[in-house]
């Protein structure tokens, strides 16, 4: 759960940071790509616990669809990041937040 807190403090803050520094539109695409994604790996998750196939096949397909959109949405805007000195492109930073989304339970 806490990294699930950590992963989202950082976006927020980083994306925040990027509008501070003048990219507003890269800044918002940061945080709303990275939520996508984060929500995009939970709904992915609860797709496969659903009871019905055709449950499962349209939560499966809405999870694909928020993933799509944040991270197209971030690979668009250029965004990237700096944490400790490595340096990760946005869409890399998405897809932390999808495997965190699925792995992670949410309490």
């Amino acid at each position: 759960m806490w990294l699930l807190a950590v992963y989202i403090v950082l976006s927020v803050v980083m994306g925040v940071s990027a509008m501070y520094r003048g990219s507003v539109y890269a800044g918002a695409a940061g945080i709303v790509g990275a939520v996508l994604c984060w929500f995009s790996g939970s709904g992915l998750k609860g797709s496969l616990l659903a009871a019905t196939s055709v449950r499962k096949l349209g939560r499966l397909l809405a999870a694909i669809t928020f993933a799509v959109v944040g991270m197209g949405i971030v690979y668009q805007s250029g965004y990237s990041i700096q944490i400790l000195g490595y340096g990760l492109t946005g869409v890399t930073w998405c897809a932390i937040g999808l495997v965190l989304g699925y792995i992670v339970p949410a309490t």
